[in-house]
């Protein structure tokens, strides 16, 4: 019995001594000191702001992690998740937002604040796929266990998210009172994260077709970006504030932002939001009937959603892809991709903006003489039309008819309309506020500094009284150079040029003397205006006068019109002489390099017409210089 007993012992320590020898030949295959380097960069990416995340090294790292997963912890591993899933919501591939979120929840994190920013992913994801019932399901979930963390953070990003939630469901006094929440405090919360609750709280509004309120805060987000250096991934913003310029039906403004944020995304080398920006470049192209220069930034759009997998806007790329072919009367290539589209759908709703594909299936087969499947799809898309009328009135007359009403009106609001109106109102404060805080903090920060200052200079005040009065004479001495540098970029009003021009016409006309009227203008001065402050635009709108004025004679006369639009007067001067010096105008206009404006530069273009005998009224035959269809 004793010997056997040996024998088990012996087999027992046999069996932990291969064991632990096993254990030390794999920690040799991964270093400690590799794990610890690892581990340090991962906290060194968490606590950096997304907008200077190095993808590349995201990358690097977190191949190297998974690929040894066995020796990190959960905590490390669900923090390599997160930091794959912010990388992938850069870049707009929503697909591995969710994929990566889904493997990070499931490494049963113990740390608390990693579970919860997973979680608000995992929000973002389903904001963007519009499924609002599981975005209440995480949101109520982020609240809760944001209250447990005590971090204001994510306590207000998740009220956020609720409140989002609530108000796509229609829960509208639920959703005031989380923004109430967010209110009280974003005060304290720092100026870095104002931007995520801004952008959570506009894309709300995109979603519930309340263009006017998402553009309001998209713009003031914008700001605040430019104004704490955070451009990096603005591409976003920018997409988002085409779509509400195109559904506002400002088409120009809309281009422009759509081709600034694929200039960003290329910056990035993000291509999957140069899909998303190329998407809406070509939506606006094929509304404006521009359907050739539609066609490569669609295919594009469609090559790197197919690619990435991205089902929902490459079947609407797609359908936009078919209008432009039909709009090119390439109708048999057209009916090809639109019966792809049909097959890819597999009876699959097509999104609420998109019903004109129901159209244009039903058409389709009416021109194949299928009347049958023509009648059925012209049945869908009555219906589909029908419910989304129905979704457009329900909003309407909860948030954009409400700022319709007066204040005396008889018309009774309901709780949630009140709500919702309140809420809308409480969003664009947050949004303005936030900006004015962006404004002045830097101000305010130096506020001690500059009390301190003040102290020092006082002791100097002597000083400082003889410095001034060197300075006087040096402005009196420089005072002739100065006057004329005034002149040579001053230029009237508005008022004044319009005033002057009316009374050498009706001069022109009863002296019967010729007279030419030119007009100039920026064409493209509302990106000049999008894009620079008011500094910058006071200091290129002097230049252009001082251009101008240069190229005039003391018997010419020039006037400000509107911002950005110039009107000149030219007496006793034939209509050749005065078209050349408008194209000499333009062309020192057009190729003038202003320093402030970096690589921006303007767009001239005029116009010049002569009255005749049947020009009566100087306003009317202003009217038609003026006109932009005349511009050229």
């Amino acid at each position: 019995m004793t010997i056997k007993k040996h024998c088990l012992f012996m087999l027992f320590i046999s069996k932990v001594l291969f064991f632990s020898l096993l254990f030390m030949g794999s920690a040799l295959a991964q270093p400690p000191s590799d794990q610890a380097v690892s581990s340090n960069q991962v906290q060194q990416l968490l606590s950096a702001n997304n907008e200077v995340i190095d993808t590349e090294i995201v990358i690097s790292l977190s191949a190297k992690i998974i690929k040894n997963k066995q020796y990190y912890s959960n905590d490390m591993l669900a923090k390599i998740y997160l930091l794959l899933a912010r990388v992938a919501s850069n870049q707009g591939n929503i697909n591995n937002v969710f994929e990566y979120v889904q493997q990070g929840i499931s490494a049963n994190s113990v740390d608390k604040k990693v579970h919860l920013a997973l979680l608000l992913k995992l929000a973002e994801v389903y904001m963007a796929r519009k499924e609002y019932e599981l975005l209440l399901e995480v949101a109520q979930v982020a609240v809760s266990k944001s209250e447990l963390t005590h971090s204001l953070k994510y306590q207000l990003l998740s009220l956020s998210y609720r409140s989002v939630a609530f108000s796509m469901l229609g829960q509208h006094q639920q959703a005031f009172a989380d923004l109430q929440k967010v209110e009280q405090g974003i005060s304290q919360s720092k100026l870095t994260e104002h931007t995520e609750l801004l952008t959570i709280l506009a894309l709300a509004y995109h979603h519930l077709s309340d263009y006017q309120t998402s553009l309001t805060m998209e713009l003031k987000i914008l700001k605040l970006k430019f104004e704490m250096d955070q451009t990096v991934n603005i591409d976003k913003t920018y997409l988002y504030l085409g779509y509400a310029y195109f559904y506002l039906l400002r088409f120009d403004d809309a281009y422009n932002a759509f081709w600034q944020a694929r200039k960003v995304s290329e910056n990035n080398n993000a291509v999957i939001n140069i899909a998303h920006a190329n998407k809406g470049l070509a939506l606006v192209l094929i509304i404006q009937q521009q359907f050739e220069q539609a066609l490569e930034p669609l295919a594009q759009a469609i090559d790197t959603f197919n690619q990435y997998n991205m089902f929902t806007d490459r079947i609407e790329s797609m359908t936009a892809l078919v209008k432009v072919k039909l709009g090119v009367n390439k109708t048999a290539e057209g009916y090809a991709l639109l019966t792809q589209v049909v097959e890819l759908l597999d009876g699959k709703e097509m999104s609420v903006d998109y019903t004109g594909f129901y159209r244009m299936v039903a058409e389709m087969h009416f021109a194949q003489k299928d009347y049958l499947a023509a009648y059925r799809w012209r049945e869908k898309y009555s219906q589909v039309l029908l419910s989304k009328l129905t979704y457009k009135r329900k909003y309407a007359s909860t948030l954009q008819g409400l700022t319709h009403l007066s204040v005396k009106s008889p018309i009774k609001e309901t709780p949630e309309e009140t709500s919702s109106k309140a809420a809308k109102k409480l969003a664009i404060k947050l949004a303005q506020s936030s900006a004015l805080s962006s404004s002045f903090v830097e101000k305010y920060q130096k506020q001690h500094v500059i009390i301190i200052t003040l102290s020092t200079v006082l002791c100097l005040l002597l000083t400082l009284l003889v410095a001034f009065y060197l300075r006087f004479k040096t402005q009196q001495s420089n005072q002739t150079y100065q006057d004329i540098e005034k002149k040579r970029y001053a230029i009237d009003s508005p008022l004044q040029t319009k005033y002057y021009y009316q009374l050498a016409f009706k001069k022109a006309r009863k002296f019967k003397y010729p007279i030419s009227i030119g007009y100039l203008v920026i064409d493209n001065w509302q990106a000049l205006v999008f894009h620079f402050n008011k500094k910058n635009i006071n200091e290129v709108t002097k230049e252009v006068a001082s251009i101008i004025n240069e190229h005039i004679t003391d018997f010419d006369y020039a006037g400000l019109f509107h911002e950005g639009e110039y009107l000149l007067v030219f007496e006793h001067e034939s209509r050749k002489k005065v078209n050349e010096k408008l194209v000499k105008i333009i062309q020192a206009l057009n190729t003038r390099a202003f320093a402030n404006l970096g690589g921006f530069s303007l767009t001239m273009k005029y116009s010049l017409n002569t009255p005749d005998y049947t020009d009566i009224d100087p306003l009317l035959f202003l009217a038609r210089v003026t006109d932009r269809s005349n511009v050229k």
